[in-house]
Parts: structure tokens; C-alpha cells; sequence
């Protein structure tokens, strides 16, 4: 299988940067707390006198030993870097007639869905959403990262206990202001608010796109969105103001179909009404999701396919001519199977993304 020069993968560990794999697997997820991948290399010696080598020596295999958990890793694709991160895993085999090793790792952010709130300070009050992220992500030298118009009501009362986990932390607050959490490629949080959707490039049948599937569904989608809970109770609020706090939006469904959704932590009227907006986004935003898959890592120019760009899909098949909004991403090459870029697109209010829909269709 021939390769585009381009297309080269390596892994930078400790400053030192190793080449030569037979097989990687790269997943850059937007809007999930971070990456993953998988990078593999394997000789084959002579089986009963005839060589069955794919190309890597043993020194290659030794030399790729040396990578072991915890190291931490710049993950490069066309000499675009894709992940900051760890390994976290170190597969090693061997027989009479193979040698390999395999590395596993994860993105940068990863320690915040597994690392617990330690400081005994759980209180964040007249904070907002940001400052709550900065403070919790801070002891990990991550910083925040923000995209679109983020909602920086403060809330009166934040409370974090000590042992919780961040991640759990940051998105119940999150929810009631409607912002979505994710990752960046050089290993920092992101939060995402409403954005201007901007066409990146085009993904359009019998001209780039290899394969493709997709499925529409409504099983997750409402004709009606409610959010209700209550508020602390002061001198100027009481009652029914504090005790009876109930979001409202519209959703696309035909049929007669209710979505109530709890507050899960003390809020006022804005808290509950973003709370209703962020469940249209994952129930309204997630009834499309298209898998295209494309040959090679790069798009026109000299630029990868990435997730959180918007794309341009044309397919009758999949009777699609519309915007869409790359969510996650998968690289893949291996010896064998040659090199591809399989996305994940979604409508872009999935992404808190807008497009502007005044201009005319894009043409190939």
C-alpha cells in the first residue's frame, strides 16, 4: 500500500521522537473530556526459511520499548500535532516468529474524569462557570480554553466537596449554563458556547468521500423541554419565587412528547431556563450523526481534517446538503490498510454552533 509522504505519524516522549510504526489509531473527540490512541509495530521474522518481515527490525521494536506509562506524549499526524497527553498503557509480545509492542494513551485532560476535588475550600460562591473550570483544573497544569460566547452569569452558591470527581463537578454546573465540555489538541479544557458555525471544506459523494453511513432518529427528540428546582430563599426572594423555578423551550418533535428535567444544584430563573436549552442541545442536536470516511489526513491545502470545523456534506445517498459539524475524528494507517480519516458529523447546534444561512449553497 503507498503512502502520501505527508501522511508520516510519530510520537514525540521526553523530547525524543519515534518513527516507524506499522499501525496507529488516533480519536480526537470535541466535545468529550479527551483523546485516545493506539500506536502498534511488529516485525514477522523468516517462517521456515522465507522471510515474512513488514519492514520494522528488531532495533525499531527495542527502540519503542522505552516508552512506558506515564510518559508524557505529543502526538504528531502530517507534522500537525493532534494530542498532548500520557501513555498509559505498554503491550509487549513476542514468540519465535513475532516481535511487537503496542502503546496506548490518552489525552492531557484525561485526569480530570479520574482525580478528585482534594482541597477542603469547596465553596466557589458568586463565581462563574469559568472560574469554577480555572480553579479545579488549575493543580493539574491545565488551563481553560473557551469557545463562543460562554455565559458568565455567576451563581450565588457553588459548593464542591472534596473527593468528588472534577469532571463531575464542572459539568453539573455547566448544564445550567449551557455550555459544553470537551477538549483541545494541546491538552487544555474547553468550553464551548454559542459560536458562529464557518464552513472549513467540503465532504461530497463521489468526489472525497470513500464510505459513509447515517442515521436519523427521534427517539430522543420532545415537542416540549421543562427544567424546574428551586433557589435558597432570602429577604427579596421567597415563596413561590424560590421554591417553584421552572425553565421552558420547544423542540421538534410531532408527537406528544414531554422532557422534564431536574436542577441539580441551586439556582435562580436564568439557571433553569439555560438548564432547558442545554437538553434541546444534546436531544435536538443529537437525532443526526453521520460517519464519513475519506482517504488520507488531509483535506485541500495543507490542512488535516479536524474535529470542531464545520463541513460542507453533499450526498444524495445519504440525502444530505447541508452543514455539518465534525464532533469526533478517527485517523487511522496501517501497513496493509493504507492511510484514512474517518468523521463524525453532527448537526452544528450539537456543537453550539450557528451557521449563517444567508449566503448561497457552496458549489464542488
Amino acid at each position: 500500500m503507498s503512502f502520501n509522504t505527508q501522511e508520516v505519524a510519530f510520537l514525540r516522549v521526553n523530547g525524543v521522537d519515534y518513527y516507524d510504526w506499522t499501525s496507529i489509531m488516533v480519536e480526537v473527540r470535541l466535545t468529550d473530556y479527551f483523546p485516545i490512541f493506539e500506536f502498534e509495530c511488529t516485525e514477522f521474522v523468516a517462517v521456515n526459511g522465507q522471510s515474512k518481515s513488514s519492514g520494522i527490525s528488531i532495533g525499531t521494536i527495542r527502540n519503542n520499548l522505552k516508552i512506558v506509562p506515564g510518559d508524557i506524549v505529543e502526538l504528531y499526524l502530517g507534522g500537525t500535532q493532534v494530542v498532548l497527553g500520557y501513555v498509559t498503557e505498554r503491550h509487549v509480545a513476542f514468540d519465535a516468529n513475532n516481535h511487537g509492542v503496542r502503546i496506548v494513551g490518552v489525552g492531557k485532560t484525561a485526569d480530570l474524569v479520574s482525580s478528585s476535588v482534594w482541597s477542603q475550600g469547596g465553596s466557589y460562591d458568586n463565581q462563574s462557570w469559568s472560574q469554577l473550570a480555572r480553579a479545579l483544573i488549575a493543580p493539574h497544569g491545565i488551563k481553560l480554553v473557551e469557545r463562543g460566547a460562554l455565559d458568565r452569569t455567576p451563581y450565588e452558591h457553588i459548593h464542591v466537596q472534596p473527593g468528588e470527581i472534577i469532571a463531575s463537578a464542572l459539568e453539573r454546573y455547566a448544564r445550567q449554563r449551557n455550555i459544553v465540555i470537551g477538549s483541545t489538541h494541546d491538552g487544555n479544557l474547553l468550553g464551548i458556547g454559542d459560536h458562529a458555525a464557518v464552513q472549513s471544506g467540503m465532504l461530497v459523494e463521489g468526489v472525497n468521500i470513500l464510505s459513509a453511513s447515517a442515521v436519523i432518529k427521534d427517539d430522543n427528540v420532545y415537542k416540549r423541554i421543562y427544567a424546574f428546582g428551586q433557589r435558597s430563599g432570602n429577604d427579596n426572594v421567597w415563596g413561590d419565587r424560590a421554591s417553584k423555578l421552572v425553565g421552558y423551550t420547544t423542540g421538534s418533535s410531532r408527537r406528544e412528547r414531554t422532557r422534564v428535567v431536574p436542577m441539580e444544584v441551586s439556582d435562580d430563573q436564568h439557571g433553569a431556563q439555560q438548564l432547558a436549552e442545554m437538553e434541546k442541545v444534546f436531544t435536538e442536536g443529537g437525532s443526526l450523526e453521520e460517519r464519513i470516511t475519506v482517504q488520507g489526513w488531509f483535506r485541500e491545502g495543507a490542512n488535516i481534517w479536524r474535529a470542531g470545523e464545520y463541513y460542507w456534506v453533499r450526498s444524495e445517498m445519504l440525502i444530505t446538503d447541508m452543514l455539518l459539524g465534525c464532533k469526533s475524528i478517527v485517523y487511522e494507517q496501517s501497513t496493509y490498510g493504507g492511510t484514512k480519516t474517518t468523521l463524525s458529523m453532527v448537526d452544528p447546534f450539537h456543537m453550539k454552533g450557528r451557521p449563517d444561512f444567508s449566503g448561497t449553497t457552496p458549489k464542488e
